[in-house]
């Protein structure tokens, strides 16, 4: 029998990432590491316990009965652990502090109240610095230190960041409220065929504008742009003064602006997503409580 000694820490908060995406390369990209380290983790940890944890095929990975025992039992263990260093962090007079917080705007209309309320009740002496940035600004300010969480649209890959997918969300025409298709409830893509088109800059890097071009292609057409634009916001704002329509991401429809209407397109996949990321090595000790209370919040509202 091995000794609990030669089990890390590293090991089981590797393996509780793969326990819960069920998939190495996601889980990979949630704990910023490449795929190779992680699946010699796995297997060292295995070793090191004399059990199989996963059942692997190049088409599903599950966990084992023996893993389903780790993964719950570890969940106690780190919850517990967690509890043990908030505590002997407020008994060393770190009850109060502060938690810096940068987000995309979706952020603001979605969960971020809840995941807030939340975290003010449990941590009710610390300040919270919301700011509002964009995904390459917060990354550039998570690597800097100058922020402790961020809420990004999925990033490259970045050593020492740690990040975990909160939601996924599908698209929504925006258009002039005297467009003749304003009166449909929904839309095809196909239908925009012949519409002024307003878009995304190349330079901002919305990989899910790749989608939406992906999907006119199939639809026979290209868009026909007359604007490119750098946030949702200015997409819509675009469409009220009657320029043109775009496919953006479905929270706008939780920001109503006079003159224009919102369209579902049902087709188009659910490929806008949202992680929060955190440095690995962070010394700030909310910023984990704070992810929690963040899947929690989102747990809540559904998505």
């Amino acid at each position: 029998m091995q000794s609990l000694g030669a089990i890390e820490f590293r090991h089981l908060r590797y393996f509780m990432r793969v326990a819960q995406e069920l998939h190495f390369g996601r889980a990979a990209e949630m704990l910023g590491v490449s795929q190779a380290p992680l699946s010699q983790q796995i297997r060292q940890l295995e070793q090191r316990l004399g059990v199989r944890l996963f059942d692997r095929t190049t088409r599903s990975v599950t966990l084992t009965p023996a893993g389903r025992v780790l993964f719950e039992k570890a969940q106690q263990v780190l919850v517990s652990l967690e509890e043990g260093i908030r505590e002997t962090q407020a008994a060393g007079g770190l009850s109060s502090g502060r938690l810096r917080i940068a987000a995309v705007y979706v952020g603001l209309y979605n969960f971020m109240s809840k995941a807030m309320r939340e975290f003010s009740r449990r941590n009710p002496s610390v300040l919270i610095d919301m700011q509002i940035h964009t995904t390459e600004e917060q990354l550039a300010l998570l690597k800097d230190r100058k922020i402790d969480v961020a809420f990004v649209r999925p990033p490259r890959t970045a050593s020492g960041i740690a990040y975990r997918e909160i939601y996924r969300e599908g698209f929504v025409a925006v258009l002039p409220a005297e467009s003749h298709l304003a009166s449909r409830e929904s839309l095809e893509v196909e239908d925009l065929r012949d519409e002024n088109f307003i878009t995304y800059s190349s330079i901002v890097g919305v990989s899910y504008q790749d989608v939406v071009l992906q999907h006119c292609r199939k639809a026979g057409f290209v868009p026909k742009v007359v604007q490119e634009v750098s946030h949702t916001m200015t997409v819509v704002a675009m469409a009220s003064a009657g320029i043109g329509v775009g496919i953006v991401p479905a929270w706008v429809v939780m920001t109503p602006m006079e003159n224009v209407v919102y369209r579902e397109l049902p087709k188009l996949p659910k490929a806008v997503s949202l992680v929060v990321a955190w440095r690995e090595d962070s010394m700030n000790p909310f910023v984990r409580d704070f992810v929690r209370c963040t899947l929690a919040a989102v747990g809540e509202t559904g998505h």
